[in-house]
């Protein structure tokens, strides 16, 4: 009996050049990210490259790098195991009554996680939304619907829960009208009250296609978490050490073209702010650098908006003020930017007359 509920079965397989810092469409640059936020179910390490996690036999639903894992994560998962077995049973039987296909459910049901998390984005959109109220123990609950076959990023909906709220026993639904289900609270409680959870370390999603959803604790990437605090840091001050930062970062990143998104930076900066920083080197600080220095790595790194506030406008005064987000380098002046304003109208400014602004939380860029 032990061995069947030890079995692990392996996850199934998931179904110019410089011009691109000025797009505001998710590009290639940054990497497939989503590796390094799910973790075994018992010792939270991350698989290497080309490994998978493997998913309990019994219940489909904790992930293990491997059998020791497994084994040792027994002893508390047992108590959970048939539950969460039952769960998934009853599920299916929903799919299959629908006219669905056994292997359909088993696909999406191991695979739809994976999938919400290469939306570009999106993984650091929540990483960030779950890093500000961590003391509160929330859960964010992640959904979209089966018709949204490519997991479009308009569609795609998050609500945030702190534990005051979510471990009330009952039920509520949030402005998309998503109910909260008394089998995510069950589960949501397994995950944080479990000796192995620490939430300064994981946080807890629930992902939900339709009448599918899947409960998991994803790690907090430090990556991610220093990215955003380099790009406070560029926009608060003009400091030699931020931008010297901010290039480590992308210099570490895996992204395919960080080295030519520094490249081009450091033309730009020689070009049309006049750095005198050796070739090569990092450019000379200022309020116009360090601001398109922050912009790329949101945007192309990190695939986040980056909002803004224009400031310091003389012929165009009665702009001031006002904020948006930066779409692109403006193809007409390659020294300007182009910011959509929250009216939805474009205007064309330089680096230096905007200034970071952050809106509440930091939002995944959208097409």
């Amino acid at each position: 009996m032990d061995s069947t509920r030890h079995a692990l079965n392996d996850a199934l397989d998931d179904p110019s050049e410089v011009e691109r810092l000025s797009t505001n469409q998710a590009s290639d640059a940054a990497p497939d990210r989503n590796h390094q936020f799910l973790g075994c179910s018992k010792c939270h390490s991350v698989p290497a490259a080309g490994l998978k996690l493997r998913h309990c036999g019994g219940c489909q639903t904790r992930s293990y790098c491997g059998k020791a894992c497994a084994k040792a994560d027994w002893a508390e998962h047992k108590r959970h195991c048939e539950r969460l077995r039952g769960e998934r049973g009853e599920a299916m039987a929903t799919h299959l009554s629908s006219g669905g296909l056994e292997k359909d459910f088993n696909k999406v049901r191991l695979n739809f996680v994976e999938q919400f998390l290469k939306v570009p984005g999106l993984s650091c959109e929540l990483t960030l939304l779950a890093w500000r109220i961590r003391s509160e123990a929330p859960v964010i609950i992640v959904s979209t619907s089966k018709s949204d076959v490519d997991f479009s990023r308009s569609r795609i909906r998050s609500w945030v829960v702190p534990r005051r709220i979510w471990d009330e026993d009952q039920d509520f639904t949030d402005t998309s009208s998503i109910r909260w289900r008394k089998s995510w609270r069950t589960n949501v409680r397994q995950i944080y009250d479990g000796a192995s959870f620490c939430p300064d370390k994981q946080f807890v999603c629930v992902f939900v296609v339709d009448d599918v959803s899947k409960t998991v604790d994803i790690n907090f990437s430090d990556d991610i978490l220093r990215g955003v605090e380099i790009v406070a840091a560029l926009t608060a001050a003009t400091r030699a050490e931020d931008l010297a930062n901010a290039f480590a970062w992308m210099r570490a990143s895996p992204a395919v073209h960080a080295s030519k998104f520094m490249q081009s930076l450091q033309h730009r900066a020689a070009s049309f702010y006049g750095s005198t920083a050796p070739t090569g080197s990092i450019p000379d600080p200022s309020r116009a650098i360090n601001n398109e220095v922050a912009y790329t790595m949101c945007a192309n790194f990190l695939l986040l908006q980056f909002e803004v506030r224009l400031m310091g406008l003389r012929g165009a005064a009665h702009l001031n003020g006002r904020e948006g987000v930066i779409r692109s380098i403006d193809p007409a002046n390659k020294e300007r930017w182009s910011v959509r304003l929250d009216d939805g109208t474009c205007v064309s400014v330089k680096a230096g007359n905007f200034e970071h602004v952050r809106r509440g939380e930091y939002k995944r860029m959208l097409l």
